[in-house]
């Protein structure tokens, strides 16, 4: 079959039509001929520029196009970071703004919290208020998919899509994946950010024990959050028949996890140093001397 006028043309003119067309997403989608031409970094980063950078008078549609932005297969870790530096290097500051007062460059890409925001220093990027894509929401965790989703977390007001079933699923399942490979990080920005789920529960502490193999770090952090979130209702037999067979069997965290149980159940606050012991490969890890750290949600008001 012959090829239609319009994937006929040199990639120079399409890539000119793309931008008269305002980076419309739906032109690359019109022929898989369109969609190889205008593959490149020139045409994702005009279509970034163009929509995530600053408002552009229609919030409903803007989300819609970040959201699937974001979605998009080119949009990874390495190129956002691309795009971040080449959007504010020349201002100096993430805020985007000339001659900053207070510049905050270069961003902290691996350490996003270490950045000191304010309200009336928000980086550019809380501009952006889409969906987080499914594709960071679940595992395999690699530490670019952590790193890509804790920066977005930090930086931008994206939200997962609650009101769909997959996401809600993905969601879930990306946590459970977390406990289960014992990866600490990201049970971290699980636990400490409203924006990807609700607080945990006896039901999440349960699952880190019984299938999550008791990791210390996991579960005392699951449990001083749930607290701190004001859960208050720790009963279960499920957990008490696990404490019996561990210390029965010589399992040191049947006894340890005993005394943190007690604690909850007495109103008191969990500490790190009751019932503590440290052995090769079982180190309890505590952050902030035991405090749990609920993350300021920044979101830009418009």
């Amino acid at each position: 079959m012959p090829l239609a006028p319009l994937d006929r043309l040199p990639t120079e003119i399409l890539e000119e039509i793309f931008k008269l067309s305002l980076w419309s997403l739906d032109l690359p989608l019109a022929s898989p001929h369109l969609a190889s031409k205008l593959a490149s970094n020139h045409c994702y980063l005009g279509v970034c520029s163009a929509y995530l950078s600053a408002p552009i008078g229609d919030r409903i549609l803007q989300t819609k196009i970040q959201s699937r932005i974001f979605a998009c297969r080119f949009m990874t870790w390495e190129f956002f970071k691309t795009f971040i530096t080449r959007s504010y290097e020349e201002a100096g500051c993430v805020c985007g703004n000339d001659g900053c007062w207070r510049p905050i460059w270069p961003p902290a890409f691996s350490d996003p919290a270490s950045m000191q925001f304010t309200m009336g220093h928000l980086p550019q990027l809380s501009y952006i208020k889409c969906r987080i894509p499914m594709k960071l929401l679940h595992g395999p965790w690699t530490e670019e998919r952590t790193q890509f989703l804790r920066f977005l977390i930090e930086t931008s007001s994206m939200t997962v899509d609650w009101a769909d079933k997959e996401t809600r699923r993905l969601a879930v399942q990306g946590k459970k994946e977390a406990i289960l490979t014992r990866n600490h990080n990201v049970v971290d920005l699980f636990n400490h950010n409203r924006r990807l789920g609700k607080p945990p529960s006896l039901d999440l502490v349960q699952f880190a024990v019984l299938e999550g193999g008791c990791d210390r770090t996991i579960v005392f952090d699951i449990m001083n959050t749930a607290r701190t979130w004001g859960f208050r209702h720790w009963a279960s037999d499920v957990l008490d028949d696990w404490v019996k067979k561990a210390v029965k069997e010589g399992n040191p965290k049947g006894a340890w996890l005993r005394v943190k149980l007690e604690e909850l159940r007495s109103g008191k606050a969990l500490t790190s140093h009751a019932g503590n012991y440290e052995m090769e490969g079982d180190v309890l890890q505590v952050r902030d001397n035991g405090g749990s750290r609920v993350n300021e949600v920044r979101s830009r008001v418009r």
